[in-house]
């Protein structure tokens, strides 16, 4: 596959003329990823009767769902909440969402014990103290589960258990480093892992991702996948969104994962540049505004390093048509 900057090679007969096309491309890829984070549907669709998918708990320009029970402390740590306080729940017969934060082990179990079979959608937003998260087999029907920040907890749960979870995010687990518990979560659609806030995230492999065929959306980011692989991504040709860091994978890796999924998986990622939404200027005063994806890749800046940005694009493609052209190469 030739890249676009190649529709116009009188553009390589002066740097002018190449500098021209790579602002000109540069520009046109920039509108295609703004327009592509927008999604119109979201954006004028009424709020759902209940929680089906992420999206819903936060609809575009809309308040809260009236079906969301927001029940967060103030206290920066997460707080802590007491067995008065979660008796307000009662008053809220018709609450299809929740989130919560300040639990400990003992008021977690309390919680899903006494009131977890009225929600859909459970929001644990700065409960660290949680440990043990295998009451949540007991939600049948729960369809989201949304986690940020645990310190004790190194396992999921069993997923099986929970049939109708679509979507699940786990971010700043401090301890969980095995993903092997996603292996049973068949009924996933979306799903969202690793560093949130701290870039601390040590997982052992993305191989247990093999098993989620279902998935539409996946987030990931971390400090280190310690086997160093991404082939477990490629199976995953069902993939509608794809979201990682760029830096986390070799170019050639990344090339590799492109030649593997649909053309449709709308992925900054996958794309061979990064196009910065806020540029910055470094040490010396220069402005970057691009990123070069793959592992160690420098920022650069579109205008005075178009030749440089020019050569990385069209070796990205031609790795891209050597996969394609021959499946059995490896990324490695």
């Amino acid at each position: 596959m030739n890249s676009p900057l190649d529709e116009d090679p009188a553009a390589d007969e002066s740097h002018e003329g190449l500098t021209h096309q790579i602002a000109d491309w540069i520009t046109e890829q920039v509108f295609q990823a703004e327009l592509e984070d927008v999604i119109i549907d979201d954006l004028v669709r009424e709020v759902p009767p209940e929680p089906r998918r992420f999206d819903d708990l936060h609809p575009a320009y809309q308040d809260r769902p009236p079906w969301v029970l927001w029940m967060v402390l103030p206290e920066i740590g997460g707080g802590r909440m007491t067995q008065k306080e979660l008796a307000v729940i009662d008053e809220h017969p018709d609450a299809l969402a929740l989130t919560i934060s300040g639990l400990d082990q003992a008021s977690f179990e309390s919680l899903i014990t006494r009131h977890g079979r009225q929600f859909l959608a459970l929001n644990f937003f700065k409960c660290p103290r949680i440990a043990d998260l295998s009451p949540l087999e007991d939600l049948p029907d729960l369809r989201l589960v949304d986690f940020f920040w645990n310190q004790r907890a190194t396992q999921l749960w069993d997923l099986s258990r929970s049939r109708s979870l679509t979507g699940l995010r786990f971010q700043d687990f401090t301890r969980l480093h095995d993903l092997s518990d996603l292996r049973a979560g068949a009924s996933l659609q979306e799903l969202e892992f690793g560093d949130g806030i701290w870039s601390t995230s040590v997982f052992q492999s993305l191989e247990p991702l093999t098993a989620l065929g279902g998935l539409r959306s996946l987030s990931f980011n971390a400090k280190r996948i310690e086997d160093g692989r991404i082939e477990p991504v490629g199976e995953l040709t069902g993939l509608e969104k794809l979201d990682f860091p760029t830096n986390m994978f070799t170019t050639r890796q990344l090339a590799w994962l492109r030649a593997r999924l649909p053309d449709s998986v709308k992925s900054r990622s996958l794309a061979p540049v990064d196009l910065l939404n806020d540029p910055f200027e470094d040490e010396r005063g220069h402005i970057k505004d691009v990123l070069l994806i793959g592992k160690r890749k420098p920022f650069l800046n579109s205008v005075t390093d178009a030749a440089r940005i020019k050569k990385h694009v069209d070796e990205f493609w031609q790795m891209v048509d050597e996969f394609r052209h021959d499946p059995a190469l490896t990324p490695d």
